[in-house]
């Protein structure tokens, strides 16, 4: 029996976008001849052929410009003559309603953009034209570019009266039940179909390979590969994270509130996503590296789950020290999940080392605040260190979670003994982190808790560009605004770093601009816009999370160094067990350089001087850093060039005032 052939077009050449339909490519592999082709010459030649193909697949809406319309015309008469067509995988992400209108008339149906969401949809297990349903899910939950206007024995599936729309971001609302997410119909002797799936679920292979005319009882990756992405405009999570943690979202914190120590109504301090009321002009191109970010993603969580079993495994033989190192590169390879930060705690506990147990587990909790087993080793840690009144809220939350917890019950009236034998304050002894007082910024500045909400933020090999030659310590002003063409030649830096925070567009954005202290504007080699970062950060709180506090503090007496410090707490990248380290080493240079009178009315001289804000930690020793502040004033003095810079231009006969200035540098410089 002759293998049926399919035609892919993927003219747009999105080849980042190939790993995430490779289940579909090797399904349709398996029982078809699968060609490929990105020119529109070569895909007419094969159309126009003596032996056409089977089937034709779009997987981008190169059909839908105008500059293809001879060949959206060809497909209509390879149709027209018995072909099959379908247009999905990445289809929907390109498809705007200026282009739809034309597209679809072209191709005979009233058919019309709808809804943009995800919600649960059902079968049609009626007759749709064409189109064999046996094997396909009688329902599932999908996000996608729905259809409006398609008759109901075209719509493959549909939602239902009671279908609501499904997001981690906003509040469940009704759906047109009218719409579609998949559409399937006769043309004149072949057949044409749409799937406006944006995250290749699996049913949704099914359907296209349905579609297709292609059996579909081979589909689906091997079981340990069955995690599917669930994606949002603000953010990409794995459904197996999420029914680990009982429904809990990895690494990122959800609105609404913990009934522990809510500030603004939100739980643990961080404010709540904001919904979004007009989408962002780049939506596509955040989705299409959100789901890059996610086959990255995927690939570190199962390497650092990998790295979590062997610190299990060597805990268990009483080795807490290689424990430690393990769960800490658990971490370091993925993020730090609550169930790695509670691990680590847990061995901390056992080498006696209550302060660092105390921060590991204090950051499970705020990723996840149910998780008793971090409330549970944070209050052992407080007991240990001498902090009665946070640990017996720690064991007090722990019973809240589980009323008939014994070992809590246990710790919780030892460590009252232990207070009253000590005869401490019963109102508080200040050793809860969310009364902590930092710098006398107040309870609500608490630095060890900024997480990054971008979970994934190595999408690309421009995470990791550091620039070439005379360029690398520079950041590419062009990638951070408008994009730059020269990719991994640029001779300027496109990865992040302590001066600038990743967006979802790969930008990296200025942590001046972000505390409204940036000086060169429009200038700045950064980008200057929040759209694209979590709606969620610290960047939209009233305070901006205390950090322009801190800043401004810290600046009038140390003139350089302060991002060297705080510049990885504040974009997330700094190790958590680290920063506190890194604001010791803020501290040291900002006494270094005369902060200690100007800290001398806020500071008690009868408190240890190594323990200048109550963390528990002695201060570390660093020296301040002129070079970059020096090249800071040359820019301010020259419109955002270095003296070097101007020279060079002048020498072409360019004025840093001219509008062109910044083409002819990057120009230079790539020559």
């Amino acid at each position: 029996m002759t293998r049926p052939t399919v035609l892919i077009l993927s003219l747009m050449e999105e080849k980042y976008m190939y790993p995430i339909f490779e289940p579909l490519m090797s399904s349709m592999r398996a029982v078809a001849t699968v060609k490929l082709v990105t020119r529109a010459g070569v895909a007419k030649t094969i159309l126009s052929s003596n032996t056409p193909p089977t089937a034709v697949l779009s997987i981008d809406a190169a059909p839908t410009e105008t500059k293809y319309t001879a060949l959206n015309n060809q497909l209509v008469r390879y149709v027209e003559a018995g072909g099959i067509v379908v247009f999905g995988c990445n289809f929907s992400n390109h498809l705007t309603s200026k282009r739809a209108g034309p597209f679809f008339r072209a191709w005979g149906v009233p058919w019309e953009l709808g809804d943009y969401h995800r919600t649960t949809v059902y079968l049609n297990k009626n007759d749709v034209p064409g189109l064999d349903v046996t094997g396909l899910e009688p329902s599932y939950s999908v996000k996608a570019l729905n259809l409006a206007k398609v008759l109901p024995n075209l719509a493959v599936y549909s939602p239902s009266s009671s279908s609501r729309t499904e997001s981690h971001v906003f509040a469940p609302t009704s759906v047109d039940a009218s719409q579609t997410p998949a559409a399937y119909t006769a043309f004149a002797a072949g057949f044409m179909g749409y799937t406006g799936d944006v995250n290749a679920e699996e049913p949704t292979t099914k359907i296209i390979m349905a579609m297709l005319h292609l059996p579909v009882d081979g589909v689906g990756p091997k079981k340990a590969d069955r995690t599917s992405v669930v994606t949002t405009s603000q953010e990409t999570i794995l459904q197996e994270d999420v029914r680990q943690l009982g429904g809990t979202i990895v690494g990122t914190v959800l609105s609404g509130g913990s009934s522990f120590s809510a500030h603004r109504s939100t739980a643990r301090g961080i404010p709540p996503r904001v919904a979004r009321t007009t989408p962002r002009p780049r939506e596509v191109e955040v989705e299409a590296r959100a789901a890059r970010r996610n086959v990255v993603d995927r690939r570190k969580r199962e390497a650092a789950d990998k790295i979590k079993e062997k610190g299990n495994n060597v805990f268990k033989a009483g080795k807490y020290q290689e424990a430690v190192q393990l769960y800490k590169k658990a971490c370091s390879t993925y993020k730090p999940l609550p169930l790695y930060m509670s691990n680590l705690a847990a061995a901390l506990l056992k080498l006696n080392r209550w302060n660092e147990a105390e921060i590991a587990a204090d950051h499970a909790t705020l990723v996840e605040p149910t998780l008793l087993k971090a409330y549970f080793r944070r209050g052992v840690a407080r007991r240990h260190g001498g902090k009665y009144n946070g640990a017996i809220r720690d064991f007090e939350r722990c019973l809240k979670i589980d009323p008939n917890c014994p070992d809590s019950k246990k710790e919780l009236a030892a460590t009252k003994k232990e207070r009253s034998a000590h005869e401490v304050d019963e109102v508080d002894d200040d050793s809860d982190y969310d009364t902590k007082l930092v710098f006398d910024l107040g309870p609500d500045f608490a630095p060890e808790r900024t997480i990054h909400v971008l979970d994934c933020p190595s999408d690309s090999e421009d995470f990791r560009h550091k620039g070439k030659n005379k360029g690398d310590k520079l950041p590419c002003r062009y990638y951070n605004h408008d994009g730059c063409r020269f990719g991994n030649s640029c001779r300027y830096k496109h990865a992040p770093d302590d001066r600038s925070i990743r967006d979802e567009l790969g930008r990296n954005v200025c942590l001046h601009f972000l505390i409204n202290r940036c000086k060169f504007g429009s200038g700045c080699w950064y980008a200057h816009e929040k759209l694209y970062l979590p709606s969620n950060g610290w960047w939209n709180e009233e305070n901006l999370g205390g950090w322009q506090e801190l800043y401004d503090f810290v600046k009038g007496s140390m003139p350089d160094g302060v991002f060297d410090r705080i510049g990885s707490a504040m974009n997330g990248t700094a190790d958590t067990w680290r920063i506190r380290k890194n604001l010791d080493l803020l501290m040291d240079d900002w006494i270094d350089a005369g902060g200690s009178d100007q800290y001398s009315d806020n500071y008690d001289e009868d408190e240890d001087d190594d323990d200048l804000y109550a963390l528990g930690t002695s201060l570390g020793r660093g020296g301040s850093r002129r070079q970059y502040e020096e090249e800071m004033e040359e820019r301010e003095r020259n419109l955002g060039f270095t003296d070097s810079e101007v020279e060079e231009l002048l020498c072409q006969g360019v004025k840093p005032w001219d509008d062109d200035a910044w083409d002819v540098l990057h120009a230079l410089n790539n020559l």
